[in-house]
């Protein structure tokens, strides 16, 4: 549970806002940073680019379309991510 809140809030809550600032808080800047924020949580999830990388950063870039659309409440997000976790721990065994 802190794993998936702590990555919620770096990558949708501070990565989303922070980019969106960058590039001058646009919609093409949300845009961007939504698409960035989703390559970042797929790369640090394998650090190379590999089809879990792909997979998890489409993961991300679903849920920052998610943050951005449904209010900018994390707590669905980080709900969904420990769902997500729990679901691929089981996958494993």
């Amino acid at each position: 549970m802190l794993q998936s809140t702590l990555e919620e809030l770096l990558d949708r809550g501070f990565l989303i806002n922070w980019f969106e600032r960058l590039f001058s808080k646009t919609s093409f800047a949300t845009t961007i940073a939504v698409l960035l924020q989703s390559m970042i949580f797929g790369f640090r999830h394998s650090y190379d680019i590999s089809e879990r990388s792909i997979t998890v950063g489409i993961i991300g870039l679903v849920m920052g379309i998610a943050y951005v659309k449904f209010g900018r409440n994390l707590w669905p997000l980080i709900i969904a991510h420990c769902i997500l976790n729990t679901i691929s721990m089981f996958g494993k065994v």
